[in-house]
C-alpha cells in the first residue's frame, strides 16, 4: 500500500502493481479495495502483462481520507496526484459513476491518455434532486444504513427483497461505512444530467476512449453507454456477453488489453 497527498492535503491510498504503462482504476458508488476483489484481480493481471496498474480507495472510502466540502474538482485533484505518481501519464478505467471523475479528468488536462467506460449511468434530463434531498437528511440523522437501502432501491431500482438479501451478506457492514458518499456520485450524476450541453460538455475530450457494456445489465445502461460514447469525439463501444453491471476479470481483462495495446 502506498499514499500520495492531494491537492486539499487529503491523503489517498493505494495499491500499486507492476510496471510499465500506466492504467488508474476508478470506482463507482460504493466501491473500494474493503468489498471489492474483482478490481485487485484486474490490476494485478494486467501488471503481469507489462502495465503498472494501480486500484486507489476514492476519498471517503476505505484507508483513504475526506476532506469537505466535496466537489468533483477534488476528486480530479486526487487523480493527478495518483497520475503523477505512477509517472505523469495515465489511461483511466471506470466502473459505472466513476466515470463522472474520469470523464472531467481527461477534460482537466491532467496526463490522461485514455478512457475505458464501463457502463457510465449517464441519462441527459434525469433529475435526482429528490433523491439527493432524502440521502441527506437519512445521511444527517446518521441513519447510514437506511440511506444505503434506500440508494439501492429507490435510485437504482433494486427490488427491495434483493436489497434485504444484500444486507444480509459478508461486506454490508463494509458498504454501509461509505454510504456518506453515495451524495458524491449522486451529485456528480445529477449535475451532468441536467446540464443542457450534455452532449456538447466533453467535445474537447479527444482521447481514444472505450465504452463497454454487457449485455445481462440493468435496464437502461446499454442505451446510456451508446449516448456517452457518440458524444465523445473518439470514442468506440463494446458489448461484453453474458455480462452484467460489473464485469467478471475474466471478461474484462482481454478486452481491456486490446484496447491498451
Amino acid at each position: 500500500m502506498s499514499t500520495v497527498t492531494s491537492q486539499d492535503g487529503t491523503v489517498i491510498d493505494y495499491d500499486r502493481y507492476g510496471d510499465g504503462p500506466a492504467v488508474i482504476f476508478i470506482g463507482g458508488a460504493t466501491q473500494y479495495r474493503a468489498i471489492d476483489q474483482n478490481t485487485g484481480q484486474v490490476a494485478r493481471r494486467l501488471a503481469a502483462e507489462g502495465f503498472t496498474a494501480v486500484d486507489y480507495d476514492r476519498r471517503g472510502r476505505g484507508r483513504s481520507g475526506d476532506t469537505a466540502p466535496w466537489a468533483l474538482e477534488r476528486e480530479v485533484e486526487d487523480l493527478a496526484s495518483l497520475i503523477k505518481a505512477a509517472g505523469g501519464t495515465a489511461t483511466l478505467y471506470s466502473s459505472s459513476s466513476g466515470a463522472t471523475v474520469a470523464l472531467a479528468a481527461a477534460d482537466a488536462g491532467i496526463g490522461v491518455t485514455a478512457l475505458a467506460l464501463y457502463e457510465p449511468p449517464l441519462f441527459a434530463d434525469a433529475d435526482h434532486t429528490e433523491h439527493l434531498a432524502t440521502l441527506h437528511s437519512l445521511l444527517t440523522a446518521g441513519k447510514n444504513d437506511e440511506a444505503m437501502r434506500y440508494n439501492l432501491t429507490a435510485v437504482i431500482g433494486i427490488p427491495s427483497d434483493a436489497a434485504d438479501g444484500m444486507a444480509q451478506a459478508p461486506g454490508w457492514t463494509e458498504m454501509v461505512a461509505v454510504a456518506p458518499t453515495l451524495v458524491y456520485d449522486l451529485t456528480a450524476l445529477h449535475e451532468i444530467n441536467v446540464d443542457p450541453d450534455w452532449a456538447g460538455r466533453w467535445a474537447s475530450v479527444t482521447v481514444p476512449t472505450i465504452v463497454y457494456s454487457g449485455d445481462q445489465t440493468f435496464p437502461g445502461m446499454p442505451e446510456a453507454a451508446d449516448t456517452v460514447a457518440a458524444a465523445l469525439p473518439n470514442a468506440t463501444r463494446r458489448i461484453l456477453p453474458g455480462q452484467g453491471h460489473g464485469p467478471t476479470p475474466e471478461a474484462i481483462v482481454p478486452v481491456l488489453l486490446e484496447f491498451l495495446r
